[in-house]
């Protein structure tokens, strides 16, 4: 199958307020998508900018440009985290919070927050049956004055776009793969899931 290209205008803020949820972050993105000039097809209906590879195929090297990387800074009041969403450069990858999933820690008082892409070749193969689809995503946060993992109180929302065709959403948990349920959105080619610990995401399909 083919579509118009993936080239027009992304969505830009790293850091959003709350009131969207899994469609809610689902709308935000896809309404920034607009259509400028032909392209490949793979799987969504409207047209969206070419997919950022970490480490393309060989047949999309040539054009490929790199993916963006995401990145939040913020303070903790007495009830933990306020409400935000944190999203790549290029919109391929997004982390959304509940107000107050971050638990507040004494002795600090501020939580740093990056994702970041890479090569998910790397990383150990899918479960049997499962083909990683795009570039693998790893969220960190952390607090920033005692350098510690933060504590997750509240699930947060994750959603990546993929290049081709996936269905679901994996989370790398040690020497294991943990599959998570997914809302599929062919529209702008994301897989929406929910996750109660972060770590490394990779949308994928059966």
């Amino acid at each position: 199958m083919r579509r118009a290209g993936r080239t027009g205008f992304r969505f830009r803020p790293r850091v959003l307020g709350w009131g969207i949820a899994a469609a809610g972050l689902y709308l935000a993105v896809s309404s920034a998508l607009a259509p400028h000039s032909p392209g490949v097809l793979y799987d969504g209906l409207v047209p969206l900018p070419p997919y950022h590879w970490v480490t393309p195929p060989l047949n999309l090297a040539k054009d490929n440009q790199p993916p963006g990387s995401g990145e939040a800074v913020l303070g903790l009041g007495p009830q933990g985290s306020p409400a935000l969403a944190v999203s790549t450069d290029d919109a391929q990858a997004a982390v959304t919070f509940a107000a107050g999933a971050i638990a507040p820690r004494p002795g600090d008082s501020v939580v740093q927050i990056t994702i970041t892409p890479f090569d998910p070749a790397g990383l150990l193969p899918a479960p049997k049956g499962h083909t990683v689809d795009g570039n693998a995503y790893r969220v960190d946060a952390i607090y920033q004055d005692s350098h510690t993992p933060v504590t997750l109180v509240k699930p947060v929302t994750v959603a990546i776009e993929y290049p081709v065709h996936a269905t679901e959403m994996l989370r790398l948990d040690g020497a294991r793969w943990t599959v998570l349920t997914a809302t599929r959105f062919p529209a702008s080619q994301q897989v929406v899931a929910t996750a109660t610990r972060l770590g490394t995401f990779v949308a994928a399909r059966q």
